[in-house]
């Protein structure tokens, strides 16, 4: 039943909306106390009973309540309405729209939560109703203080940033431009090629790794709507979603760009390094490209150890190079890219198993991890696809420790879902070279995510791999043998085993720098240092920073196809949202400074998190460009004289609805 009360001063009215939710709410709470208490709020006007707000019949209502076109048209136009019901998450944008659709500034639709805070959390009906009244009290006082709030908006920027240019940011990158989107492939090594570069074969189809990217690589190179920035990091980050100003540094490689990769000079320079590439399993010259066929192909100088920049003792590679391409003198460039959303797909570390030395790992001869050994047998690796001892003989015997360095403490705490997979294919690519060679596998739990997996798995034991089922992963001890150079591996569950060469079996972590890079990017880092999830489940591949995302082992460690179609899934999202000459709405309740209050102090700039807060240095002053702000209120809490004031949490508001909950 509705309640008609006397009109305002100003021929407006207040209204109170109260929602039954069903019987969600009312059969909770006492409207009729809750009616006949706000008869006596000389704020309300008019109090109106319904029994789902949400519904289309209500919200019409509702409507035609805003515009006047009712029964209640002799009062004029609505002041504010109250809206007694559910969470705000769920409906105040609803009835929002409906105010703004109206006339009505978006600032005057004021939520009490009266269902999940009420309703919801007690059995007691007295104490419900009553903490009801105080929550409706506490919006009627916070809306006698409420400005209006005006939306504006921006054109929206549809060019892309793709951090990692392994396998994920390259499709990702691919998919864009077919959108003819312009993209920006950034990554800090010489060339973009990523993890899978390295192997030679993906399980479980064992697919040729150079076979899958070489047209990938090329098709980057030769696409005109992609840009790849090597050698270079991102150093900053300012804006939002539709709008970001990403600086990098892309560092000098001392040689130009019409370098075609020909490799003269490399026979001519004289120093020889380990090579990060194959996992230090080789070596490089002090001038390098990574692999054939990169891209982009351009060599790079390693100027740590190129004798001319440690001694100015030699320039071989200058007369060698038939191209001209040397250039000492390259400074690093600094480049501002202007793009509307960023992709984060840096990819993934393998974890170093050298601190359990129960493993043996970088004690004993030809302990190696998958990783290494993969670089052993691919084509483009150290050896030239051989698979050798230390000594330069082929191994007659190599057992796979599962899970090495994972699910312990001094370790890995997680499990990466991809490790069994990989440890199955050192059997396959060991019997290509040699079909008689003794293959085992030791392991305790075997994680296959689809049956294709399962498969590999089967005809694994088929072809010869033997699995011996370990109870304790961690009791694993790796020793050198009694003779012949074996390596004996003990555990429980398990006779003594002697082997020419041990693989470990190690977990994924993020890649390298991915805390500085978070914190650049203003997102956040799991317990493990992944990158968070905006959702875990609703929006897997977004961060907590609108318009930033991320796919692959940068999330989790994932598989390649996994990663890949995370990556399309962010292309999809972004392509969707980020269409060319379309506006979006920027933040409303961004905070403000008043000029004649601020001191000047600064600290409103140290604290917030999205660096919209600049220094006037003609007015000594500090300027909020709220094209950026966030609205998060930080500056505001933290400023000393109160100058900074929070759009629709001003301080009068706050403490009209503090002292409204307090009223009895």
């Amino acid at each position: 039943m509705d309640y008609i009360k006397k009109t305002t001063k100003d021929n407006r009215i207040n209204i109170l909306l109260l929602c039954k939710c069903n019987s969600n709410i009312s059969n909770l709470i006492d409207f009729d106390v809750v009616r006949e208490w706000a008869k006596t709020n000389d704020d309300i006007n008019l109090i109106i009973t319904s029994n789902l707000l949400c519904s289309p019949q209500e919200k019409e209502s509702i409507s035609k309540l805003f515009k006047g076109d009712n029964k209640y048209t002799k009062f004029g136009k609505i002041n504010s309405a109250i809206i007694a019901a559910c969470s705000p998450k769920l409906h105040e944008k609803t009835f929002r729209d409906i105010a703004e659709a109206n006339n009505i500034n978006m600032s005057r639709i004021h939520m009490a939560n009266i269902r999940e805070q009420c309703a919801w959390v007690t059995k007691d009906k007295e104490k419900a109703t009553k903490k009801a009244i105080r929550l409706i009290s506490a919006s009627i006082n916070r809306s006698k203080y409420a400005n209006d709030l005006e939306k504006t908006t921006m054109k929206v920027l549809s060019d892309i940033l793709i951090i990692g240019g392994g396998i994920v940011g390259i499709k990702t990158a691919l998919t864009f431009s077919k959108a003819d989107r312009k993209v920006y492939l950034v990554d800090k090594n010489i060339s973009i090629g990523g993890a899978v570069i390295k192997t030679e074969e993906v399980a479980p189809n064992m697919e040729c790794s150079p076979c899958l990217l070489a047209p990938l690589l090329s098709e980057v190179r030769d696409n005109s709507n992609i840009e790849v920035i090597t050698n270079a990091e991102l150093e900053d980050v300012t804006g939002f979603f539709g709008n970001f100003t990403v600086s990098v540094k892309k560092k000098a490689r001392f040689i130009e760009d019409n370098c075609i990769g020909c490799e003269e000079c490399f026979d001519a320079c004289p120093e020889i390094v380990k090579n990060k590439f194959h996992f230090n399993l080789g070596d490089r010259k002090a001038i390098y490209t990574l692999f054939a066929g990169s891209v982009p192909p351009t060599a790079a100088i390693d100027k740590e150890n190129c004798k001319h920049f440690i001694d100015n003792s030699c320039e071989a590679c200058i007369d060698s190079c038939p191209f001209k391409s040397i250039n000492f003198e390259q400074q690093d460039e600094d480049i501002t890219l202007k793009v509307g959303s960023i992709v984060v797909a840096t990819g993934m570390e393998n974890f170093n198993p050298s601190q359990i030395t129960e493993l043996g790992y970088k004690q004993i001869e030809n302990v190696y991890t998958t990783y290494e050994f993969e670089r052993l047998a691919s084509s483009n690796g150290p050896t030239n696809g051989k698979i050798v001892l230390k000594n330069g003989e082929p191994p007659q015997s190599v057992a796979v420790i599962h899970c090495a360095g994972s699910l312990t403490e001094n370790g890995l705490p997680y499990c990466s879902r991809v490790c069994c997979t990989n440890s199955l294919k050192v059997g396959a690519l060991l019997r290509a070279e040699n079909s008689e060679i003794e293959a085992y596998n030791i392991h305790n739990d075997m994680v296959l995510n689809n049956p294709n997996e399962y498969k590999f798995f089967n005809k694994q034991k088929q072809t010869g791999t033997k699995f011996i089922h370990c109870t304790n992963l961690s009791s694993i001890k790796i020793e050198k043998g009694a003779a012949n150079g074996k390596i004996q591996i003990t555990g429980d569950g398990f006779s003594a085993l002697n082997v020419d060469m041990a693989v470990l079996s190690t977990g994924l972590l993020p890649s390298e720098g991915i805390k500085e890079l978070a914190e650049k990017l203003n997102i956040n880092l799991d317990d493990n240092n992944f990158i968070e999830p905006d959702h875990a489940l609703l929006h897997n591949t977004g961060t907590v920073l609108d318009g930033i995302y991320a796919a692959g082992c940068a999330v989790a460690p994932s598989n390649v196809p996994t990663s890949i179609t995370q990556g399309q899934a962010v292309a999809g999202d972004i392509l969707s949202k980020l269409i060319p000459g379309k506006e979006i709405e920027l933040e409303i309740m961004t905070s403000f400074i008043d000029e004649e209050k601020c001191s000047g102090c600064k600290l409103c700039i140290s604290v917030c998190p999205f660096k919209a807060v600049s220094y006037n240095e003609e007015k000594l002053i500090s300027v909020i460009n709220e094209a950026i702000c966030h609205g998060c209120g930080t500056c505001t809490a933290a400023c000393p004289g109160g100058a900074s004031t929070a759009k629709h949490f001003t301080d009068k508001e706050i403490y009209a609805e503090i002292g409204g909950l307090l009223n009895d």
